[in-house]
């Protein structure tokens, strides 16, 4: 890849357009699935793409190429359809400083590309038997995903950075006659040591399975709750980060209005950042899909909105700086505000005092699905407990959450003191377009109402 990043340096530097950039992309898929005695194996599948995007008094033309000796051309008429474009102008981008870069996670254990596919296939293959080992009835699946990119961004304005990506996933799942599930989902960017030596792990999610096959029903209403890590970053995600997105907020000035800076979304104990600087993250980056370096932002404080996320685009109307969180699902499409890794940040509470404070609550655990629509949201949740004295009592058939963000925040009491993330390589698509890495989390939280049913 770098003789063509040599190449899009050369037709980014020649342009006469007012800005000019050139995005490569060069990526590679695999998949393992082992679904009881059924295995099944997919890839490397390796797929080049560019998009040539150029703006000429105040207006963007764009596109696509699939081969590198297409370059020149897409720009050529990438600069054609910005000239003929009748879109609104808009304003400059606000580019941020210069910066020429090479970046790669292949240093932290074994990288992902190097282990065989037959060792990432023994591994699915020795999980899946020690899950089905474990219960006489029902089914065990495990699926192992792995991308590879070599990432190019290079613009008019000095900027040239190439990124490596190493991204892995795997999922284990138990299904129990009468639909009860259990499931397990690691991702991680770097190396392919974290997946190895998880034995331990499964055995205490098959036991955890077991304890649930006798559940009871509970009434629906409102509920004294306390979230694990996981579904904290779920409602954090879900239900808030897509709404402090800007290209979504410039599109709906109700809810604009409502995550205005400086207003208040939750209680004090609310802290939330989307930091796409932990390298270990599958939502992490070191530069976004328009150059930009990575960052952590602040998005509350204090229960109180900070920032949104931004692009080039969206931070010049809005007279700011670029959080660098432009990112591109799909070749062809232009860049979008989107989520990195995104969390709530940890408090002082330990869960044991927590649970003290729960009272006669429930106890959630795990994410199953859900729905979103503006500030209203619904949660599946995989495991549901009664708590009675700060100590877990019976499991109770799952439930769902539902509320409306604002109270859901402003109802947040207190926050564990232990962090966790969680990631997926397919976590978060929006407008049609295809899924991108992500990570969310956050500590166990209390709250003091939510509806379940």
């Amino acid at each position: 890849m770098q003789k063509y990043r040599d190449l899009a340096e050369k037709a980014a530097a020649a342009t006469e357009a007012d800005f000019a950039e050139i995005r490569l992309s060069l990526t590679s898929r695999t998949t393992v699935v082992q679904a009881g005695l059924t295995h099944m194996n997919s890839g490397p599948v390796e797929q080049f793409t560019g998009t040539a995007r150029v703006f000429i008094s105040g207006r963007w033309g764009m596109c696509e190429f699939s081969a590198p000796e297409h370059m020149h051309t897409a720009m050529d008429k990438a600069a054609a359809l910005a000239l003929h474009s009748r879109s609104d102008i808009v304003p400059f981008p606000t580019l941020p400083p210069a910066c020429r870069d090479t970046f790669s996670d292949d240093s932290r254990g074994v990288p992902l590309s190097d282990v065989p596919l037959r060792e990432k296939a023994f591994l699915c293959r020795h999980y899946c038997d020690l899950l089905g080992a474990s219960l006489s009835f029902g089914s065990a699946r495990v699926a192992y995903e792995e991308i590879t990119r070599d990432r190019i961004i290079v613009n008019s304005s000095g900027t040239s950075v190439r990124e490596i990506e190493n991204l892995g996933s795997m999922k284990t799942q138990l299904v129990l006659p009468g639909g009860l599930v259990a499931s397990e989902e690691i991702s991680l960017r770097g190396s392919f040591d974290p997946f190895k030596g998880r034995e331990k792990m499964l055995d205490k999610m098959s036991r955890d399975l077991l304890l649930r096959e006798t559940t009871a029903c509970i009434a629906p209403g409102e509920a004294r709750v306390i979230l694990d890590p996981e579904l904290t970053g779920i409602l954090i995600h879900e239900a808030f980060g897509h709404l402090i997105e800007a290209d979504f907020l410039e599109k709906n000035p109700a809810v604009a209005y409502l995550l205005r800076p400086g207003s208040r979304i939750g209680s004090e104990c609310v802290n939330i950042v989307d930091n796409s600087l932990l390298m270990d993250q599958p939502g992490s980056m070191n530069w976004d899909d328009e150059g930009t370096p990575g960052s952590m932002t602040q998005l509350v404080s204090s229960g109180k909105i900070v920032n949104w996320l931004h692009t080039m685009e969206t931070a010049a109307r809005a007279k700011t700086r670029p959080t660098g969180n432009a990112r591109i699902s799909d070749p062809g499409r232009l860049p979008e505000a989107r989520m990195t890794c995104t969390y709530m940040e940890a408090g002082t509470t330990s869960i044991d005092k927590l649970k003290l404070h729960l009272d006669n609550g429930l106890y959630l655990k795990g994410f199953m699905g859900g729905a979103t629509d503006m500030d209203r949201f619904s949660i599946a949740v995989q495991e549901a407990w009664t708590v009675r004295n700060g100590v877990l009592h019976k499991p109770v058939t799952p439930v769902v959450l539902a509320g409306k963000v604002t109270d859901v925040l402003g109802s947040i009491l207190d926050r564990g003191d232990d962090l966790k993330l969680s990631g997926s390589l397919s976590g978060c698509s929006r407008r049609g377009g295809s899924a991108i890495p992500v990570t969310y989390g956050g500590p166990h939280i209390l709250i003091s109402g939510m509806q379940v049913s």
